[in-house]
């Protein structure tokens, strides 16, 4: 059975979902060597109704230097703010070349859940203080709004949260939840991601499977959440239930939004 029919098989129950219900569309790992593939999922979204993302940029990925160095990729993102998707700040490096040594606590989550690229996991507070600050100023540089921060991989050491809010960031999410952080804001909010993990053919089996179930859990709440990944697209498997989770998310009436407006309702 494809989403879109599981959705139509449970219309009947739609009177016990909240009537607000939010369908927040991020971009991960956006900057200009994944400009192009950014793009196809914007296409692909706004083809079938989603018109607003919260899109994920890194300021130097991987130590490839600056997007500062490409204009082009500069006002393409200066577009798409223009024309609604919010800018997120999401890490600084996207990597670990200047973490802390690997502990054995620590080794699942950089080689195995990540490919070295959970840059915040352990990174002490003033490093990371430091970087944010700098991803910031580069973002106001070009006028970009960065009302949130997303860690890579969403994985973040204790503490950063907090900092974070000192700093007068909106939210910051996780993989489960999503943390709004300025007074006055809706409070800690456990949502689960749809997400996927591409590097392997049986990754991406796995991932499918699990948010099949996943989003039958999900469009039954007021709120889903879906994470794409440059590449994502590139995989028929994973497009095909990328178009089927969307089609299903918008029928039963979920909005297109952004984490930005979502915390701030």
């Amino acid at each position: 059975m494809t989403m879109s029919a599981m959705a139509d098989a449970t219309m009947g129950n739609a009177t016990s979902v909240p009537l607000a219900k939010s369908f927040v569309v991020s971009l991960h790992d956006a900057h200009p060597g994944s400009r192009a593939q950014i793009e196809e999922q914007i296409a692909f979204l706004a083809d079938r109704g989603v018109y607003r993302s919260s899109i994920l940029v890194v300021p130097e990925f991987h130590h490839t230097g600056s997007l500062l160095q490409d204009k082009e990729f500069c006002r393409t993102v200066t577009d798409w703010q223009d024309k609604g998707h919010e800018i997120v700040l999401h890490g600084y490096y996207h990597d670990r070349k200047e973490s802390p040594p690997e502990r054995l606590s620590t080794i699942f989550w950089t080689r195995f859940y990540t490919n070295r690229e959970a840059e915040f996991l352990d990174l002490p507070l003033e490093t990371a203080r430091l970087r944010v600050e700098r991803g910031r100023a580069l973002f106001a540089s070009l006028g970009w709004r960065a009302r949130g921060f997303v860690a890579p991989a969403w994985l973040m050491a204790e503490g950063l949260p907090n900092l974070l809010a000192e700093m007068g960031f909106a939210y910051t999410t996780r993989l489960r939840e999503i943390i709004p952080l300025l007074p006055g804001l809706n409070r800690l909010r456990t949502s689960p991601s749809l997400c996927y993990s591409s590097r392997a053919g049986w990754r991406r089996f796995a991932s499918c499977a699990w948010n099949k179930h996943l989003f039958g859990r999900l469009r039954q709440t007021d709120l889903i959440r879906l994470s794409l990944h440059p590449r994502d697209l590139e995989f028929p498997l994973l497009r095909r239930q990328i178009d089927q989770i969307v089609r299903a998310a918008l029928k039963r009436g979920f909005q297109p939004t952004t984490y930005g407006d979502h915390v701030a309702r």
